[in-house]
């Protein structure tokens, strides 16, 4: 059970330290949550700050003593203080997952991947980490290796802190998840995709078809790449916008879906997780083809209710458990 006043406790430290690292170094809120956390990690003040400053920060960082966090209670705490930071720095394209939408993607790759021991997963579109550290902080036992991708070098420094102050061993890399990728073969790949075109020049080196036949559609040429990295019967859980499949090129993005992966489930998310009706967004699952790996004979559709409505909510829930129980023995 997660305790609402430990959370603020440690988001009260974090921000009031990243406030006076951001006033002595005259830097941007993140970047300070960023140096804050590090302090943490590395118990000792890294700052050239005057000795009234360092006092001050010490005296913050010594309250943390007292305390005892689960990983879940220190997600939550950067996520508040993120959010503070993605505001205050007027960040564009950095909106975080709703941590609801994180819940539902755990729980399905609980079902689908029984047992993590020996299993490699990714966010191959990690951003600050806190969707990938959310689902993680759900599964009972660690996979044996993480990857989180991301080409912005800002938000990677927010991802090594999220996970470094919540104890999860991942491997970054900052680089285009467009490009090839230097990670062994995934068990899983969960993803938030991006929306939006790509440009011309982001696409110099990619080795993807629907980019030689002229499309520039993020999602699409994310999936394309995506499931090079899937061992054959690997599953990607993805976040995408309703609207996927009315885009340009998309009669050639489903040819090459189906040529190289089974689609297992689409489950539209609640509206009211979202401002309006083109915010809308599913979670789409699919399962990459391989020897004795057979497509599902009816995929899961669904429209999921509102996670605020737990007698809806279970009866969902005992649905989609149905149909993995008929559909994916393992």
């Amino acid at each position: 059970m997660l305790r609402p006043e430990i959370i603020e406790q440690l988001f009260d430290i974090v921000d009031e330290t990243s406030m006076m690292i951001s006033a002595e170094m005259q830097t941007g809120y993140l970047h300070a949550m960023v140096e804050s956390c590090q302090n943490i990690i590395s118990q000792e003040i890294r700052q050239n700050v005057d000795a009234q400053a360092k006092e001050a920060l010490q005296k913050n960082y010594d309250t943390l003593e007292e305390l005892e966090f689960v990983q879940e209670e220190v997600r939550k705490a950067l996520q508040l203080a993120i959010l503070k930071g993605l505001k205050a720095d007027r960040v564009a394209n950095a909106a975080m997952t709703p941590d609801s939408i994180a819940l539902m993607v755990g729980y399905l790759l609980t079902k689908l991947i029984p047992d993590f021991k020996g299993c490699r997963i990714g966010d191959l579109t990690v951003g600050t980490g806190n969707f990938l550290t959310a689902v993680l902080n759900q599964l009972k036992e660690q996979p044996e290796a993480i990857y989180g991708v991301e080409p912005d070098s800002d938000l990677l420094q927010i991802a090594y802190a999220l996970s470094d102050m919540q104890e999860h061993s991942i491997q970054f890399y900052q680089q285009s998840s467009l490009k090839p990728l230097f990670i062994d073969p995934l068990d899983a790949i969960i993803s938030d995709l991006p929306v939006g075109d790509v440009a011309q020049e982001d696409l110099i080196g990619a080795e993807l078809t629907l980019a030689r036949s002229g499309c520039k559609y993020l999602p699409y040429l994310l999936i394309e790449n995506h499931l090079k990295y899937l061992k054959p019967g690997g599953y990607g859980i993805y976040v995408i916008p309703n609207d996927l499949f009315s885009q340009d090129f998309s009669a050639p993005f489903h040819q090459m879906l189906t040529e190289a992966a089974h689609v297992q489930a689409l489950l539209q998310l609640p509206q009211s997780l979202f401002q309006t009706k083109e915010e809308g967004k599913s979670l789409f699952v699919i399962q990459k083809q391989g020897e004795n790996v057979s497509p599902v004979s009816e995929i899961l559709i669904a429209q999921l209710p509102p996670f605020g409505d737990p007698h809806k909510f279970s009866t969902m829930l005992t649905k989609i458990e149905n149909w993995i129980s008929v559909h994916k023995k393992h």
